[in-house]
């Protein structure tokens, strides 16, 4: 298996070259000892990172919190899941601090070391864990690979152009942990299942965005309480609005598969989603934006991280639904304000995710709205309007490190803007 290692391997890719030595006068040797005592207060650091800041984007919709409070005791134990969590905070973190000729620093320590090159580092080590595997059951099924896999996929979507040619290989490598686990992550539960849900919705981030179906076997799911609309806690039913959203995808672009039946059947069921929620998917707050404010979006509370997940990707399966509309006629009379009625409704959801996104102090909620915005935002006309929507790619890359130059400069060449720049806007 890929977690037994010798000792010659533990200590190239465990231990580093800067750890502290012990030392038997050390004031601190009257403490227990830490799993983390002996590595450098880089890795310590960014593990330390992983858990305050990139944790949340894993446990969204996950009550036990199992990246945050679980991955570190199992990453300390396992090399693939450890330089996952390295990989990860170092990019997301030299990505956030871009200084010039300032260190990167983080809790009161600098960190001089950290930049582009030491997150391709960890991730190379990492990924030559993964493409080890001799292919065995024993190996894909490891939940600590699957974290690994789902961990190191998120940094790569930060910047495609570090991981080089193997981006699609590996990402089709996370496909395979996700086909093989599926089953077994419904039936136990915790970080198994946890990892599988945030690969889900990576896959379906992705696909959204390529304009393709979902490349992962679901079927898993098909008997499971996330086909069903029957009471259930808030983490299922934001589940069941990525498995809809999935659903959604396929309609769009799968071959052979849009018909007007399959199309009222998922809008029924978006209907009902809607409507069976438990309250707390209720917003806690909504007023419509003040324009004589300079507002664009509606302000929306909601409860918690996993309300919000759920919510917007309901809007998301809404605003596929509305693009995709079969009843909109091609011809007649009637046609021209069907259209209307139809871009009204893609501007509410677009909207709504946007104001979620502000509104809301949650991890993942800015990338959603980019998600909107970066696929439809060019159906905007007014000028105003689309410097609030601008301001969240913008926004978006200097608050999580995104980048979403490309999705700035495709907006405003549909926009067509003459003027140089990108203006900047407080929304």
């Amino acid at each position: 298996m890929l977690t037994v290692i010798d000792d010659s391997v533990r200590e190239d890719h465990l231990r580093w070259p800067d750890s502290p030595e012990q030392s038997p006068a050390s004031p601190d040797a009257g403490l227990v000892p830490s799993i983390w005592s002996n590595r450098a207060v880089q890795e310590v650091c960014l593990m330390r990172y992983f858990v305050e800041e990139l944790a949340p984007w894993f446990d969204s919709c996950d009550a036990g919190k199992h990246f945050a409070l679980v991955v570190p005791d199992r990453a300390a134990r396992c090399p693939a899941l450890l330089h996952a969590v390295y990989s990860a905070s170092a990019r997301h973190l030299s990505r956030c601090q871009s200084t010039g000729s300032r260190p990167v620093a983080f809790a009161g320590r600098q960190l001089p070391d950290l930049g582009d090159g030491t997150a391709l580092d960890y991730q190379t080590r990492c990924i030559s864990y993964l493409v080890s595997l001799s292919g065995d059951t024993t190996d894909i099924q490891n939940l600590d690979l699957l974290a690994a896999s789902v961990i190191l996929r998120f940094y790569e979507e930060f910047d495609a152009a570090l991981a080089g040619g193997d981006v699609g290989t590996h990402l089709r490598g996370t496909q395979v942990f996700l086909n093989a686990q599926g089953a077994s992550a419904l039936r136990q539960g915790g970080l198994q299942l946890a990892a599988f849900w945030v690969g889900v919705r990576q896959e379906f981030h992705k696909a959204f965005l390529e304009q393709r179906v979902v490349e992962l076997d679901l079927s898993c799911c098909d008997t499971s309480i996330y086909r069903q609309l029957d009471p259930a806690d808030d983490a299922t039913w934001a589940n069941r609005a990525v498995l809809h959203c999935v659903d959604t995808l396929i309609y769009c672009y799968g071959d052979g598969c849009q018909t007007r039946w399959r199309y009222e059947q998922l809008c029924e069921y978006s209907r009902q989603w809607q409507a069976l929620t438990p309250s707390t998917f209720d917003p806690l707050y909504c007023r419509q934006p003040n324009l004589s404010k300079g507002e664009a979006f509606p302000v929306l509370w909601y409860l918690d991280d996993c309300t919000v997940t759920g919510i917007q990707h309901w809007h998301l399966a809404r605003l596929l639904l509305t693009v995709f509309d079969p009843t909109v006629p091609r011809l007649g009379p009637g046609r021209k304000a069907a259209v209307a009625r139809r871009e009204t409704e893609i501007k509410h959801h677009v909207f709504s995710l946007c104001g979620i996104a502000i509104s809301n102090k949650t991890a993942p909620a800015l990338v959603a709205a980019c998600m909107g915005v970066s696929m439809c935002g060019d159906r905007v006309t007014n000028r105003r309007e689309q410097e609030a929507l601008l301001d969240i790619l913008i926004k978006t890359e200097q608050i999580h490190g995104l980048a979403t130059v490309a999705a700035q400069s495709h907006l405003k060449a549909a926009w067509e803007w003459t003027l140089p720049g990108s203006p900047e806007v407080s929304i």
